[in-house]
C-alpha cells in the first residue's frame, strides 16, 4: 500500500471552501489541529475542491498510476459518492455510491475508484460524504494504491531569504512536522543572504543553514543548488521563495508524482493570493506573450501571460478548467522543482539577481525536454501578490533580464525593442514618474555593455547603488490608499486632439512654467479600464492610484528632469544602434558560461573583491 495524497483539512475559515465543502449540517472547528468534520443527518461534506479533488487527467498522462482507492477514518452511517467533472461535459457523473453502516473510528473504510481514464474522457474525481445517522465523523482521508512505485525519489529543497526570516521558518517547520513527510528522503538548504538567521534556528538534521552574499535570489537559489550538487545525492530539486505559505501536502504530493513518473518533467507550483485565499493568481505562463482586450494571445517583446490568472476556485467550473492543460513557458520559483538531469543538461540559472531567473530557466527546460514543464493542479502555495510589491528598483531588473532573456531565446529586431521601450518611457515622462523611467535607461544601457557587465560588477554593491538611484527624484511618493477607486467613479477618455497635445508637449515639460496650473490631477489605473494620462496635462501634479495596490503615487512635474530623461534615452538609441546585433550575439554566446558552476564560484565569493565598477557608481550614503 502506498498513499499517493491525503485529504486535506483546512487550517483555517478563510481557506476553508479551497479543501471542503461544508453545508449548514457539517461543522469544523478552527483551528483544528487534530481535525475532525462533524456531520448531522443528511448533511454532506464534499470534496469537490482545489486541494482535494484527484486530477485524473494529469495522473494518468504524466504518471503509471491507474488504480486508486480512499482509505477512509468514519464513525456512523453514510452514503459515499464519487463523481467525475470533465471541462467538456456540462454534468457532473456519478462513478461509484457506496452506504455504510456503523463505521468505526477504528477500521479503516476502503473505497475503490473504477480504473482511471486516460486523455479525453479523463477528468477529476472528488468523493461526497453523506451522513445517514444522527450523527457522524470523519477525521481521516487517503488516496492510497497498491501499484509499486518506479523510482526512489530523494528532493533537495532550497528556499532563499532576505530577512524575512519568519516566513522561512514557517516554511521549514510545516516541512519538519508533516508525519507522512519523516519517511521521505529530503534535506532543506535555507540560503540566508541577509545574515540574520542563526544555526541554532533549524537543529534539526534535515536543514541546513548557509550563510551567503546578498546576491539576490538568483544567486541565493543557485548557491543552495551548488551546496545541493555537492552531495551528490538528490534526484530532485525544489526551489521556494521565501515569503510563501506552505501546506507540506504539496511536498508530499510532488514526491508521489515523481515516483511514479513515466518520463522527465519540471512541475511549476501554482500561485495562490496570500491575500485572497481562494483567488488562483497564476498556474504557469507564457513568454513574450500578452492578452488583448478580447483574450487573446499576442507577442510583445516585455510582457508574460500568467495562465489561470485570477480565478475563483471554489466554482467547480473554475476547477474543470484546469484541466485543459497550457504548453507553458516557465513556472515560478515560489514553487518549482525539476531532476538533477536537468541541471546536468542546462545548467545553473543565470546571474540576474532577482527578476526574469526563473523565466529564463524555464525555457531552456522546454527548449532540451520533450514534456517540459507542468504546472499539476493543487501543487500551490500562497504568495504575497504582485500587487503589493512593486519596487522602483525592481524596474532595472525586470528590463535588463528581459533584454538578456530575449537575446539569447529570441532576438527581437532591434527597432521592434526600440519602439516598445520608448512607449514605456513616455509613458512613465507623462505620469510625470522619473525614477521608472531612469530605471529602464539605465537597465538598457547595462544590458548594451555585454555580458562583461555581469562578470565585472559586484552585484551586492550594484543592487545598493540601483536602491539608492532609485529614489533619486524626491518629487514622489507613495500615499496611503485613501482615496477611493470604485468601479462607479466616471472614467477620463481624452479625444484625438488632447492626446496629440499632451504627447507633444509631454503633458507640459515643453511648456513654460508659467503655463503650469498648481493643481493635482488624479488618474485610475484598473485591469480593464484607465484614466486618460492626458488628465495630467499642464498640472504641477497627479496622483496615480492603481488597481489592487495598497498604495496611491503622487508624482510632481520636474521640466528640467523629464527632458533630461528624454535626451539620456535618445543618446542611448543612437550608440545603441551602431552595435545591438554584436552585443546581443555576445549575449547569446556568453550564456553557457554564465550557468557554469566555474562561473557561479567565482560570482558569489571572488577572489578580488572590490567596488562596483558601474559607470557613474558611488557609495549609496553619497547618492543624491
Amino acid at each position: 500500500m502506498k498513499v499517493v495524497s491525503r485529504v486535506k483539512f483546512p487550517k483555517t475559515a478563510e481557506t476553508s471552501e479551497v479543501y471542503m465543502k461544508l453545508d449548514a449540517g457539517t461543522f469544523i472547528d478552527f483551528p483544528a489541529s487534530n481535525s475532525q468534520i462533524i456531520l448531522s443527518e443528511g448533511s454532506t461534506l464534499s470534496l469537490n475542491t482545489y486541494f482535494n479533488s484527484i486530477y485524473e487527467k494529469f495522473y494518468t498522462k504524466y504518471t503509471t498510476l491507474s488504480s486508486l482507492y480512499y482509505l477512509l477514518k468514519l464513525e456512523g452511517d453514510f452514503e459515499v459518492s464519487a463523481y467525475r467533472e470533465r471541462y467538456e461535459a456540462s454534468t457532473k457523473e456519478l462513478i461509484l455510491t457506496k452506504k455504510l453502516q456503523q463505521c468505526q473510528l477504528s477500521d479503516d473504510v476502503k473505497i475503490f475508484l473504477p480504473e482511471l481514464k486516460q486523455s479525453q474522457e479523463a477528468g477529476r474525481i472528488y468523493l461526497e460524504i453523506t451522513c445517514l445517522s444522527e450523527q457522524g465523523l470523519f477525521t481521516e482521508g487517503l488516496v492510497v494504491t497498491e501499484q509499486e512505485k518506479h523510482r526512489d525519489v530523494s528532493l533537495g529543497i532550497i528556499t532563499c531569504t532576505y530577512k524575512k526570516e519568519a516566513y522561512v521558518k514557517n516554511t521549514v517547520n510545516a516541512i519538519l512536522q508533516d508525519s507522512f513527510l519523516h519517511d521521505k528522503n529530503f534535506k532543506i538548504f535555507v540560503v540566508d543572504n541577509g545574515k540574520t538567521l542563526n544555526k541554532s534556528d533549524f537543529e534539526d538534521y534535515r536543514v541546513k543553514l548557509i550563510s551567503n552574499r546578498n546576491v539576490g535570489g538568483s544567486g541565493g537559489f543557485t548557491k543552495g543548488l551548488i551546496e545541493a550538487l555537492q552531495e551528490g545525492v538528490y534526484t530532485h530539486f525544489l526551489f521556494m521563495d521565501d515569503d510563501i505559505e506552505l501546506d507540506s501536502e504539496a511536498i508530499y504530493r510532488l514526491f508521489s508524482l515523481y515516483e511514479y513518473a513515466k518520463q522527465d518533467f519540471a512541475v511549476a507550483g501554482s500561485m495562490l493570493d496570500l491575500h485572497k485565499k481562494h483567488i488562483l493568481d497564476e498556474a504557469g505562463a507564457l513568454y513574450n506573450k500578452d492578452f488583448d482586450d478580447e483574450g487573446n494571445l499576442q507577442d510583445h517583446p516585455f510582457k508574460f501571460a500568467r495562465l489561470k490568472h485570477n480565478l475563483d476556485l471554489r466554482n467547480s467550473n473554475s476547477l474543470n478548467l484546469l484541466l485543459l492543460e497550457d504548453n507553458i513557458d516557465y513556472g515560478a520559483f515560489w514553487f518549482f522543482c525539476c531532476s538533477q538531469e536537468v541541471v546536468k543538461t542546462i545548467g545553473l540559472p543565470l546571474p540576474f539577481f532577482i527578476k526574469i531567473d526563473d523565466t529564463e530557466f524555464g525555457l531552456r527546460i522546454k527548449e532540451n525536454f520533450e514534456s517540459g514543464i507542468v504546472a499539476f493542479p493543487s501543487l500551490a502555495v500562497w504568495h504575497e501578490p504582485f500587487y503589493a510589491k512593486s519596487p522602483v528598483w525592481a524596474l532595472y531588473y525586470e528590463y535588463r533580464n528581459r533584454l538578456i532573456t530575449n537575446a539569447i531565446h529570441r532576438s527581437f529586431k532591434y527597432l521592434e525593442i526600440i519602439k516598445r521601450l520608448t512607449q514605456t518611457l513616455i509613458y512613465y515622462l507623462l505620469i510625470f514618474d522619473y525614477n521608472s523611467a531612469k530605471m529602464m535607461v539605465k537597465a538598457f544601457e547595462d544590458y548594451m555593455q555585454g555580458p562583461s557587465f555581469m562578470r565585472t560588477h559586484d552585484p551586492e554593491l550594484l543592487h545598493s547603488w540601483i536602491c539608492e538611484y532609485s529614489k533619486s527624484h524626491k518629487s514622489q511618493n507613495m500615499l496611503t490608499k485613501s482615496i477611493s477607486n470604485s468601479d462607479s467613479e466616471q472614467i477620463t477618455k481624452a479625444g484625438t486632439l488632447q492626446k496629440l497635445v499632451s504627447l507633444l508637449t509631454l503633458n507640459g515639460h515643453f511648456l513654460p512654467k508659467f503655463l503650469i496650473s498648481d493643481e493635482t490631477a488624479v488618474i485610475r489605473d484598473g485591469a480593464k479600464k484607465r484614466d486618460s494620462v492626458c488628465k495630467g496635462f499642464a498640472k504641477k501634479r497627479l496622483i496615480l492610484i492603481k488597481e489592487h495596490h495598497l498604495v496611491s503615487y503622487q508624482n510632481e512635474l520636474d521640466h528640467q528632469s523629464g527632458i533630461n530623461i528624454l535626451l539620456d534615452w535618445i543618446k542611448s538609441i543612437i550608440k545603441s544602434s551602431f552595435k545591438w546585433s554584436y552585443v546581443t550575439a555576445e549575449w547569446k554566446k556568453a550564456a553557457k558560461d554564465l550557468t557554469s558552476v566555474q562561473f557561479w564560484q567565482n560570482y558569489l565569493e571572488p577572489q578580488n573583491k572590490t567596488e562596483s565598477q558601474h559607470p557613474n557608481y558611488v557609495k549609496p550614503r553619497e547618492a543624491a
